[in-house]
């Protein structure tokens, strides 16, 4: 059976592209058949698709970003980088969240060890005006793993996030600490101070543009 592992973020631009990458990435090298999808995706730049993160995905499964690639892992593209429910709207268009889900499980149904599946945004992005990211998690019934940043204001936006999915009782495999252009002490002290606060969730800090940090063992 397919795990189906969910990354999602206590916000916005945090580093989830960069963590689905690495998970990927080393999941395939211990020899897992494992895919990466995101589903919905705003900002998405037709004329730079290696640049975006659906590009990004399809390269680290050794695909070529092309536009029909693109649209096998990311059925929802929007250019504006705007939040999904807002990108929709201004293209005359209502994003279901029975069709995510339906997608997601047909994605999950392949001949594979790991489905990654990338959300839009943090945790509680809204995807229309009923449903959440949350709401397409807890509809999964995935795991979820957390991308957090570094910067100040992170601990408390992490302990939120984690209260959202244990209300939920959405499964964390862990979190992930990525270093943000701005932390706000040294990358090692931010994982020690999360060590302290947060002591029952498994915990990895990524430098920036770091590849050798193992995160895998936390899903498998």
């Amino acid at each position: 059976m397919t795990k189906v592992i969910f990354i999602g973020a206590t916000g916005t631009d945090i580093g989830k592209t960069y963590v689905t990458c690495l998970l990927l990435r080393q999941l395939r090298k211990r020899g897992y058949k494992a895919r990466a999808i995101k589903p919905v995706i705003s900002g998405f730049d037709v004329d730079a698709l290696d640049q975006t993160d659906t590009g990004l995905l399809l390269m680290a499964m050794d695909m070529t970003p092309t536009l029909d690639n693109a649209r096998m892992i990311s059925p929802w593209r929007y250019a504006p980088p705007l939040p999904p429910h807002i990108a929709a709207r201004q293209v005359g268009e209502t994003i279901s969240l029975k069709e995510i889900v339906d997608f997601c499980q047909t994605q999950a149904a392949n001949d594979l060890d790991f489905l990654l599946i990338e959300g839009a945004g943090g945790i509680m992005v809204p995807l229309n005006y009923q449903h959440t990211t949350l709401d397409l998690m807890a509809r999964l019934g995935s795991q979820c793993l957390l991308v957090a940043g570094s910067a100040l204001g992170t601990i408390s936006h992490s302990l939120t996030a984690l209260s959202c999915l244990k209300q939920r009782g959405i499964d964390v495999a862990g979190l992930i600490i990525s270093e943000s252009p701005q932390s706000y002490i040294n990358i090692e002290d931010v994982l020690q101070d999360f060590t302290k606060i947060i002591p029952d969730i498994p915990l990895r800090a990524i430098k920036r543009h770091d590849q050798t940090t193992e995160i895998s063992s936390l899903v498998i």
